[in-house]
């Protein structure tokens, strides 16, 4: 009887253990469903956490690339900024991949974000300094062009006044005469002939126009008297028997100066034959020359 009570009370301890094991076994089965479950949970919110981080980033940079593309060249003078955007975003990637703490990186993520935003206020600001540039350029080069244009009808109208004013200026020279002459009466009285062998000089005869524009003062005058065979009689063949005229070199025969007050002037040159020399037949030319300019000229002809 007493074996038997103690078998039953055995019997009753064994249940009872099996019982509490039985319990802590599914305690523990139900805690560790429940952290499966959780590590899981875990899972997908730290995945979900990735692809939000990572779709964000995506989206700043997207967005911050369509506006250097957009800009242009003009993303060449902000090289500094978009080099620090870039090294941001590289060390926000490696953040992500890392799996490193989410509110670090949204963080960092928005202050990328500002940082594109400053970058595109910058590209605002110069876009609109070279926009007036350009305007101000385009200003002033049709002013440059409008001024050239006025400038090149100036130079037009006063060159053109500058001739008118040269050629009403010139000095011209009427009734001019060239005439063989021979003294008579030791010498005292002038006889013109047309025989070449009686000719001792020449005499060559005009009147300096009038003109109010010319300046007044001396005035040198130059004859270069032709034989007829072309050549110009000349006191030397030396540069001091020439002057320039138009850019040419030319001998002369007779120089004069004479006072010239703007008013008509009459001008008596001669030529002197040489000792031993003789007049031959033929046509002879006398031309007139200024320091400037031709003046006229006239021929005589000897028989």
């Amino acid at each position: 009887m007493k074996n038997t009570q103690d078998e039953s009370q055995k019997y009753k301890k064994l249940s009872t253990l099996f019982l509490v094991l039985s319990i802590i076994l599914a305690v523990l089965l139900v805690l560790s469903l429940i952290r499966t479950s959780t590590t899981k949970n875990d899972l997908k919110e730290s995945f979900a956490e990735q692809e939000e981080l990572q779709g964000e980033l995506d989206s700043i940079m997207n967005a911050y690339n369509l506006v250097k593309e957009e800009y242009g060249e003009l993303n060449d003078q902000l090289t500094a900024k978009d080099s620090a955007i870039l090294a941001q975003a590289e060390e926000i990637q490696k953040l992500i991949s890392q799996q490193s703490d989410y509110r670090r990186v949204k963080k960092k993520l928005e202050l990328l974000q500002n940082q594109g935003k400053e970058y595109v206020r910058m590209l605002d600001s110069l876009y609109a300094a070279n926009e007036t540039l350009t305007i101000e350029n385009r200003k002033i080069k049709t002013e440059n062009t409008r001024l050239t244009e006025v400038q090149q009808k100036m130079t037009i109208v006063q060159d053109s006044l500058n001739k008118r004013i040269k050629t009403a200026s010139q000095l011209k020279a009427y009734d001019i005469s060239v005439k063989g002459i021979i003294m008579k009466s030791g010498g005292k009285k002038e006889e013109e002939t047309n025989r070449s062998k009686r000719v001792e000089k020449f005499k060559i005869c005009f009147t300096l126009g009038e003109n109010a524009i010319t300046t007044p003062g001396n005035v040198n005058l130059y004859c270069r008297l032709s034989i007829p065979d072309g050549k110009v009689l000349a006191l030397g063949k030396g540069d001091a028997y020439t002057f320039t005229n138009e850019g040419k070199i030319l001998q002369y025969t007779i120089k004069t100066t004479v006072p010239y007050e703007n008013k008509a002037k009459e001008v008596v040159m001669y030529w002197n034959l040489r000792d031993g020399d003789t007049a031959v037949p033929g046509t002879y030319t006398a031309q007139l020359f200024t320091e400037e300019e031709y003046i006229g000229e006239a021929i005589v002809t000897l028989k």
